[in-house]
């Protein structure tokens, strides 16, 4: 059986290759942002870089017993990053309740920041919004919510360039 996803409605169509394109040109362009901010500005203001592949590395160890190496893990968290996360941004805006940008942008990177700490981090052994290190938390939340401006801001341009051509 095939699926026709252009008489879909909006809704409930699938997206197409150049949409899937389209978010993961988002999705590099918000995660080379949160991997410059993750280390050096986030570093002077907390004291610490934010370190996402040790997130990685600690969930499957608490939760799978296996220890996965440093490059394995980096790779999980850039698959998210730029593929994962931007299919979620369109699921939620395409799917369920659409606020307009830049506020679809601003809520999803907020809604990272609590799927990554509020969520994955306890998981993995963290304190619950990284609470005992209130910087650090700060600077996520705010890189996640830059991360999903700026991703979902590109995949936007994108997707309203390519619909008046």
């Amino acid at each position: 059986m095939t699926t026709n996803t252009e008489t879909m409605t909006r809704a409930y169509s699938l997206p197409t290759s150049r949409t899937i394109v389209n978010l993961m040109l988002g999705g590099f362009a918000g995660l080379g942002f949160w991997e410059l901010f993750s280390a050096v500005p986030t570093a002077w203001f907390a004291e610490f870089p934010l370190e996402p592949p040790e997130l990685v590395k600690a969930l499957f160890y608490h939760q799978l017993g296996i220890s996965i190496s440093t490059p394995l893990a980096k790779l999980l968290h850039f698959v998210t990053g730029f593929l994962l996360y931007p299919l979620g941004y369109w699921l939620l805006t395409r799917w369920v309740k659409t606020f307009g940008m830049p506020a679809d942008g601003w809520i999803w990177g907020v809604i990272t920041y609590f799927i990554a700490l509020a969520f994955f981090a306890p998981l993995g052994g963290q304190h619950f919004l990284l609470n005992d290190v209130p910087r650090l938390s700060f600077m996520s939340l705010v890189g996640h919510a830059i991360y999903g401006w700026l991703a979902a801001y590109v995949f936007e341009t994108l997707e309203a360039r390519e619909s008046r051509a």
